[in-house]
């Protein structure tokens, strides 16, 4: 098998990892605001259905090798975390993750990390996201966020990027 397969095989779930690890809640809206509730975490607790659409570029040595879609649906649920302003997303995260974590201030949610690191014995990558917090309007987040990715594969620099639109509604 070629180094082209190897690097695809290698590269492509993690990436998929730290794509869908923090674009699952760290976006914004420009729509107005909801009525803040009592405890603001209220608004966005709660079991809410997604799509996303998008694409993410692989590249090595410099060589596009691979565009992988993102477009997908699922699930996720908001529940709160003992820390005031926390909240935990369960259920959309990719591999060995089961929640990732958001702070809560005021209408807006956002992610407490925005990068993410993935390595083992053939590949180290590093990807971060740039994303404003996300505003629940009318029970919808909507999340466009933009990825950049830099790694190895064995003795191949590996990079990334893309852009992937979240939309999330709550039942």
């Amino acid at each position: 098998m070629g180094v082209r397969k190897y690097i695809q095989r290698a590269a492509i779930f993690p990436l998929m990892v730290v794509i869908f690890l923090p674009g699952m809640v760290s976006c914004s809206s420009d729509e107005p605001e909801e009525k803040s509730p009592e405890n603001s975490r209220d608004a966005f607790v709660g079991e809410y259905d997604y799509i996303s659409t998008g694409n993410l570029d692989i590249f090595a040595a410099g060589v596009k090798i691979h565009s992988l879609p993102l477009d997908r649906e699922g699930s996720f649920e908001i529940v709160k975390e003992e820390e005031e302003n926390k909240v935990a997303i369960v259920g959309a995260i990719y591999g060995e993750k089961d929640s990732i974590h958001a702070i809560v201030t005021g209408n807006q949610l956002t992610l407490e990390n925005n990068s993410v690191s993935y390595s083992n014995e053939l590949a180290s990558l590093q990807m971060a996201l740039s994303y404003p917090p996300v505003t629940l309007t009318d029970g919808k987040m909507v999340c466009d966020a933009n990825m950049m990715g830099i790694g190895t594969f064995q003795s191949y620099s590996i990079t990334g990027n893309g852009h992937v639109k979240i939309e999330a509604t709550k039942k």
